[in-house]
């Protein structure tokens, strides 16, 4: 009798349905920003105008870039030089110098969007590496604030993932802070770890809690627009100044000939006049 409610009650038990079988979700891992890099489009271009604290000046090129596939989303900003002012002489940036061309590593900044675990990754991963004549002006916090700002608005809910930077032992203490504000300024959380606290890491839940802006004091980004109403107001200018000189040429002749036609009429009044003297004179005479 207990074999044949044992049998019974095995016969009885329904299978469990195939739909109602949980299977683990398995999340791809994130694609590669140097694929995504090579898969990038431009999407414009500005022109920055870097001043430094000693007044000398920098223009460059900002360009924004965006690959977008079905798993990640990639924005990268970029930077390259074209002319300074160191005083009073313009000097172009020489075709080998490695600030007059746009890099993957220098002089930009990026995100990495990966929807599956619904994170963003910034970069460069070594961290942003600016040229010794921008880093006054603070290319380096205007380029990682343009990232930040553009996921902040595009991927609010996603977080930011943990971004790791590798110290050198001769690094001082002062520069470890700074090191640490740069990314506290953006709204990370930033901590210190390993030997000698010289590994960094920084990271945010939420990239809606990010700030995405910088102090841009000594730098203006004008937009191809702008540039084009600047060139129209002083091609604007010019002719206006042209107007003047030329006005200002005109009356100065006019006043030359006045001169002339008195200087004429007072040597024309002299000879008269030394002629009736003569003439009194000799009839005096």
């Amino acid at each position: 009798m207990r074999d044949q409610a044992i049998n019974m009650s095995t016969s009885t038990q329904e299978p469990v349905p195939k739909n109602e079988i949980k299977e683990e979700v398995v999340i791809p891992a994130a694609e590669s920003e140097a694929t995504l890099a090579t898969l990038a489009m431009p999407l414009g271009e500005s022109v920055l105008k870097l001043q430094g604290d000693n007044l000398a000046l920098l223009y460059g090129v900002m360009q924004r870039n965006r690959a977008v596939t079905r798993q990640s989303d990639f924005f990268r900003v970029q930077f390259r030089g074209i002319v300074r002012n160191n005083g009073h002489v313009w000097t172009t940036f020489a075709d080998d110098d490695e600030d007059a061309r746009f890099h993957s590593v220098r002089n930009c900044a990026w995100v990495r969007v990966d929807h599956p675990s619904r994170s963003v990754t910034f970069g460069p991963k070594s961290g942003i590496n600016v040229g010794e004549a921008m880093r006054g002006p603070g290319l380096a916090e205007f380029l990682f604030s343009a990232v930040v700002s553009w996921a902040k608005n595009t991927y609010p809910e996603y977080s930011a993932s943990p971004g790791t930077l590798l110290l050198s032992a001769r690094l001082s203490d002062d520069e470890k802070l700074r090191k640490q504000a740069f990314y506290a300024k953006q709204g990370f959380e930033f901590e210190w770890s390993g030997e000698g606290l010289r590994t960094g890491t920084y990271q945010k839940d939420q990239v809606s809690r990010l700030i995405g802006v910088c102090d841009s004091t000594f730098i203006a980004e004008f937009s191809g627009e702008t540039m084009l109403q600047t060139l129209i107001r002083q091609d604007e200018e010019h002719q206006a100044l042209q107007k003047r000189l030329a006005k200002s040429e005109a009356l100065n002749n006019a006043v030359h000939q006045a001169l002339d036609k008195e200087r004429h009429t007072s040597q024309a009044l002299i000879v008269a006049l030394v002629l009736t003297l003569l003439m009194v004179l000799w009839s005096l005479l």
